[in-house]
């Protein structure tokens, strides 16, 4: 097969009528919705997400369905390797959508994003054929952008799904488990990574963030990895996955002691708090003792065991302020999101640690982010700022002075913390339109993101719009999505939107287009029609076949 099919011929190996593809009996609508419930995670599955960020998933589709897949990425990379169709993949093969809608993957979708989730108009087929070289561990990037911070909520997920047999010697991707939560490079001494293992239509679900290399193919066949991505458009209001437990945290069981306190903070996050930590006595003198080990895993363990017990000891405190400038970053970032939990406290020092690096942004990001570089002033702002998102803070004075007297830098960072806590206050609302007005880019993409995590009225929505014509690309493509995430209260900025057709940025008008599907008036939908009449891909148009 590989030899019979040349580059740009996508014989079709379906049988179609009017929309509808079989294979051995089963009949899928590629148009519609999957004629299958989505199957949601267990508590298990929900945990070991959170904890390690990564879960292997195996759609219900037939051995056949990923063959003819493989078949077809064959004739689009070519013998020679030298095509890839990138975010035009899913016009050409249509059919690849079935993946997306199989009740597996839609289900394990929906208990990590919610309901209201976007697939993100990015999207690549990755090669990995013989003998090619093995990648470094790495961060994606957001396109080469700036980026203000990554994330430990689980905003952004990727789905990586292979159409053939993958196991270690084929060169499958190596995944280093929990590392979605640290910034800083690991040592390859420290690093224990997981390779993906299934056989053909084995998926891997994982958090955006995560530290991740594509593996060297050792065989003599060809390997292939079909990377998607989707988004959390709103926060969690409440549990979206099959949850059998008593909603108290302390019901889930989890092997890794590395990350608790941080997996505690998530689960509570992704239950719209519904799930609460229970509030447990404490030898206040055993916890001093443990925080006070150069122990690894004791210092955890002491910092797990206090983790949402709220403690007036000041010498707890210190030696909580003084963890989350310890140069281990697994430690320092526990010990920020213990210090989120100890109430006016823990906010006060966590905000004095933010304050610690401030100052003028410099065009650093991706350094520190992507590449991985090692920066111990950045990594106790970052991880302070992650702390002050754990208390999901009720009184937010403190961090509004600070925003109103402080540098760039940290006005950056208060901007991204507004956007993950739950409050919805005029005042968060007034600040990040301060914010969409600054200078400083890396300020106004962290507030327009953050503004599209709110519920906007029509003032914050004209500051938005006003932004979809900004100068810097970033900013235009949160802007964008900003809009989308309000749905149909972005309906006041329908004609910035369609304006944004036209952007050079393929996310920007990416985005654009999601936000006037979601606004869904008579005005937004006939421009998203016209749209599709003007752009409409033709899969079944080849260099043999042009009329």
């Amino acid at each position: 097969m590989l030899n019979e099919t040349p580059q740009w011929k996508y014989e079709r190996d379906f049988k179609y009528e009017e929309g509808v593809t079989s294979v051995e009996g089963h009949k899928y609508n590629l148009w519609n919705e999957s004629f299958e419930d989505p199957i949601l995670l267990n508590d298990k599955q929900m945990n070991h997400f959170l904890a390690n960020g990564y879960l292997q998933l195996n759609t219900k589709l037939p051995s056949e369905y990923h063959q003819n897949l493989f078949n077809k990425f064959n004739g689009i990379i070519g013998e020679d390797n030298d095509f890839n169709p990138g975010n035009n993949l899913l016009p050409i093969v249509p059919e690849l959508n079935l993946v997306f809608d199989d009740p597996v993957i839609k289900g394990a979708l929906q208990s990590v994003l919610g309901n209201n989730y976007m697939m993100h108009p990015h999207r690549v087929l990755h090669d990995n054929p013989p003998g090619s070289d093995q990648q470094v561990w790495h961060h994606d990037s957001y396109w080469g952008y700036k980026r203000k911070v990554h994330n430990h909520h689980p905003w952004w997920v990727m789905i990586m799904y292979y159409p053939q047999n993958t196991y270690e010697k084929i060169g499958p991707t190596g995944i280093i488990p929990g590392s979605q939560y640290i910034a800083q490079k690991l040592e390859e001494k420290d690093i224990s990574g997981i390779n993906v293992d299934g056989n053909a239509g084995v998926c891997m679900m994982i958090h955006y963030d995560i530290w991740h290399r594509k593996m060297i193919n050792l065989t003599e066949l060809k390997r292939y990895m079909v990377k998607f991505e989707f988004i959390r458009m709103e926060q969690p209001k409440n549990v979206t996955w099959n949850n059998n437990s008593k909603n108290s945290i302390d019901d889930f069981k989890l092997n890794s002691k590395n990350y608790l306190p941080i997996w505690k903070s998530q689960l509570e996050w992704i239950s719209g708090y519904n799930i609460k930590t229970n509030n447990l006595k404490i030898e206040e003198n055993i916890i001093i003792n443990k925080l006070n080990s150069h122990e690894k895993e004791v210092l955890l363990e002491g910092l797990n065991q206090l983790y949402g017990i709220r403690s007036n000891n000041k010498k707890i405190l210190k030696l909580l302020e003084r963890l989350v400038k310890h140069d281990d970053e697994f430690i320092s970032i526990s010990a920020a999101y213990t210090l989120g939990k100890q109430g006016m406290p823990g906010i006060e020092i966590l905000l004095r640690l933010m304050q610690f690096n401030d100052g003028i942004n410099v065009d650093d990001a991706r350094c520190f982010i992507d590449e991985g570089q090692k920066s111990e002033l950045e990594m106790i702002c970052r991880n302070a700022a992650h702390g002050l998102v754990s208390s999901n803070l009720k009184n937010n004075d403190l961090l509004i002075k600070a925003f109103n007297t402080g540098q760039e830098r940290i006005k950056k960072y208060i901007c991204f913390i507004f956007g993950e806590i739950f409050s919805n206050s005029q005042k968060i609302l007034d600040i990040l339109i301060e914010g969409c007005l600054e200078k400083d880019p890396a300020i106004r993409l962290n507030a327009v993101e953050a503004l599209g995590l709110k519920r906007c009225r029509k003032k914050e929505i004209d500051v938005i719009e006003k932004l979809l014509k900004d100068s810097d690309d970033e900013v235009r493509f949160n802007a964008a999505l900003a809009l989308a995430r309000n749905g149909k209260r972005s309906k006041y900025a329908t004609k910035g939107l369609i304006n944004c057709l036209n952007d050079p940025n393929r996310y920007v008008y990416g985005y654009a287009l999601e936000a006037l599907d979601r606004i869904d008036t008579p005005e937004s939908n006939n421009c998203l029609k016209k749209y599709l009449k003007i752009t409409r891909y033709c899969p079944y148009t080849t260099f043999e076949s042009l009329f």
